[in-house]
């Protein structure tokens, strides 16, 4: 089983809508995580101008979860190419102007859809 701390958990969460009520979406992964962001780290990422570090911060540490629970059976590492990808080209659903921000996003999106479970009904994690 894959251990997980109790904040990678907190963004697993997150990603997988687990908490929207509480912090609903604002059209924006960036934007949605913010809160959630505020309350584990303790600082807001829109004061003193903070927005660089919150990114940096927040990129690292959803690469950081999406690696540890990565399951992409497709033997040429297409997920972890779809988010270089998003950092080099805008799409229909990655349309944020910079480029980390498009990570972000596409990390969000790995995430929220990643098993929980595998085929033979095995949790691979929990949360």
């Amino acid at each position: 089983m894959i251990e997980l701390s109790t904040t990678d958990k907190q963004w697993i969460k997150m990603c997988k809508l687990h908490f929207k009520d509480i912090y609903p979406l604002t059209g924006s992964w960036v934007n949605t995580l913010k809160p959630l962001f505020n309350k584990i780290y303790g600082w807001d990422p829109d004061d003193n101008e903070n927005y660089n570090d919150y990114l940096n911060c927040i990129f690292n540490k959803l690469l950081d979860v999406y690696l540890k629970i990565a399951d992409d059976r497709s033997g040429n590492n297409n997920q972890l190419r779809s988010i270089f990808n998003a950092s080099f080209n805008k799409s229909i659903s990655r349309t944020e102007e910079r480029p980390i921000e498009r990570c972000i996003s596409e990390l969000c999106g790995l995430i929220q859809c990643n098993t929980v479970i595998d085929d033979k009904g095995n949790e691979r994690y929990k949360i």
